[in-house]
């Protein structure tokens, strides 16, 4: 089998085998570290034992004054031979053999070699000094000590050597190596068993799913979360940024270093701690940022029942808006072109009639009567109100409310300069109260609304006020939310004027209140200066 079949064996495998298989290898291998570790340590604990034991026999036989005076004797192995013998069987060693200061044997386990010199070099004993050594000899491998016998007066008159045989110290080392060898046994089943639930757990962990089906997902997140056109951010519990993608980080103008700051740095507004602290989803509040309306769900993150962190995302409502904004205006416009023609077929009709029956001098009449209100209007109301976009708009709204029976005035204080940067908005906030206090006045007779615009130093004040009945005091805090009416439906989505007036009017830093007052009073105040940090600032517009 190649390199690139293993290879391909190995990849085949599932990462708990993988998991389990490493982690396998890695108790065997601490388990034949460790034992082979012990078990030289407890061999040299051994060696160092018999080493200390030979030690002190070999120093006690040649302490013995028997052995001393038997070394002067004419025949010494007579009387050392027995007493060394005696020594060796009591203490357990392998031989004691005594030599004169010449290397001469007079004693051995094998009398045969009694008389014999040693082949052992022991000149640094027959020099004084005792030691510990391994050595082969005439009984094999062993461990001795070779200690000088000294005289009264310190001469060496021999030296002293006992030892234990190697092979009985491997003996005793071999009796220990089952135990050893059943401690590791043991300890390496404990490490299996130990890495394959180990091995389960990061298999359960991870969802029972592989690290290439893992790889694929995350890929997929991260191209939708990047491909989608809806902003999303997260935060985890301690409030700070985990994710943003491509689009919230557009939207909310945060820059690439954001994950991992506090999101209260970047957008103290934005909720996301508060919906962590409650556990409580916030579902479609609209906001303003960066002179974009969007919509923003906050929902908290539970992981086994506990918040972890919340997740907000955003949709730009800016254009959508934008659309409304025309489709108002349009709608003003249309509704003005229709009361304009069928105001204008009636009188048409009318002056025909009174051709058709020769009354001229009536028919001239009730032309100059007619006419003069509208161009009184058409004269007057561009000198009070510069921006043409919103005088042609109250022209229409004129002829609307005067097919409809409504006395619409625009007062005579009324001032508007040009101001051709927020002519849109102001065509969306005066369109629409002018609208709403129209509708208020259906079925009723003899209704007014009067309009005032006043521009004092750099704040616009722009009031609606109609005759109706009024706003039901239930209805005061939410007639500005997007959906809410106080009126039936019918065919005719509701709910929405009012909504795009206030969006309108926050947009450009202002504020708007409603209370009633012989009939509903709408109050808008516009800053027409310098730009106010309500236009950067976030902006909540429903709670």
């Amino acid at each position: 089998m190649g390199y690139a079949d293993h290879v391909h064996w190995l990849t085949r495998l599932s990462l708990q085998t993988k998991v389990l298989l490493l982690q396998a290898g890695i108790v065997l291998l601490v388990v034949a570290l460790l034992s082979g570790t012990f078990i030289a340590i407890l061999s040299g604990i051994v060696q160092r034992q018999y080493e200390a034991r030979v030690m002190d026999v070999a120093q006690s036989v040649a302490l013995m004054p028997t052995i001393r005076d038997a070394l002067t004797e004419p025949d010494p192995p007579a009387s050392i031979q027995p007493l060394a013998e005696q020594v060796r069987t009591s203490t357990g060693l392998a031989f004691i053999v005594v030599t004169n200061q010449h290397g001469v044997r007079y004693s051995h386990p094998n009398s045969e070699l009694i008389g014999r010199p040693v082949d052992e070099d022991d000149s640094l004993a027959r020099a004084g000094q005792a030691y510990t050594t391994t050595e082969s000899g005439t009984l094999g491998l062993s461990i001795r000590a070779k200690v000088p016998i000294f005289d009264d007066s310190g001469q060496v008159l021999g030296v002293v050597s006992a030892g234990i045989l190697a092979a009985d110290m491997q003996q005793l080392l071999s009796s220990h190596i089952l135990e050893i060898s059943g401690v590791a046994l043991g300890g390496l089943l404990l490490g299996l068993v130990v890495s394959f639930l180990l091995a389960r757990h990061i298999k359960r962990q991870m969802f029972g799913l592989e690290p290439a089906e893992i790889a694929a997902l995350l890929e997929q997140r991260e191209a939708m979360l990047h491909g989608i056109r809806e902003g999303v951010i997260a935060i985890d519990g301690g409030g700070r940024i985990t994710l943003a993608n491509d689009e919230a980080r557009r939207l909310l103008g945060l820059p690439e270093e954001a994950i991992g700051w506090p999101i209260a740095d970047f957008l103290p507004e934005s909720r996301l701690p508060a919906v962590v602290e409650s556990g409580s989803a916030e579902l479609d509040q609209v906001m303003l940022v960066n002179g974009r309306s969007l919509v923003a769900s906050r929902v908290p993150v539970r992981v086994h029942g506990k918040v972890i962190g919340a997740i907000a995302t955003f949709r730009d409502q800016t254009e959508v808006q934008e659309l409304a904004r025309e489709l108002s205006g349009a709608r003003s416009y249309l509704d003005a072109l229709r009361a304009q023609a069928h105001e204008f077929a009636n009188k048409l009709h009318t002056i025909s009639g009174l051709i058709e029956l020769g009354w001229q001098k009536e028919a001239v009449t009730f032309i100059k009567r007619t006419t003069q209100h509208q161009q009184t209007l058409i004269d007057d109301l561009p000198k009070q109100i510069e921006n043409p976009a919103v005088a042609a708009l109250l022209v229409g709204k004129a002829s609307l409310a005067a097919e409809r029976g409504i006395s619409f005035s625009v007062s005579p204080e009324s001032r508007l300069p040009p101001l051709p940067d927020i002519s849109d908005d102001l065509v969306t906030i005066v369109g629409n109260l002018v609208d709403n206090a129209f509708e208020a006045l259906d079925g009723r007779q003899d209704g007014s609304v009067a309009l005032t615009m006043a521009l004092t130093g750099q704040q616009l004040t722009i009031e609606v006020r109609d005759s109706g009945p009024g706003i039901p005091r239930r209805a005061l805090a939410k007639v500005f939310e997007q959906g809410f009416t106080s009126k039936a439906n019918g065919d005719r989505p509701r709910g929405v004027g009012l909504a795009l007036v206030k969006r309108s009017v926050l947009r450009l830093g202002g504020d708007i209140a409603v209370r009633n007052d012989g009939g509903a009073v709408f109050t808008a105040r516009l800053p027409v200066g310098e730009p106010t940090h309500a236009e950067q600032a976030l902006l909540p517009l429903t709670r």
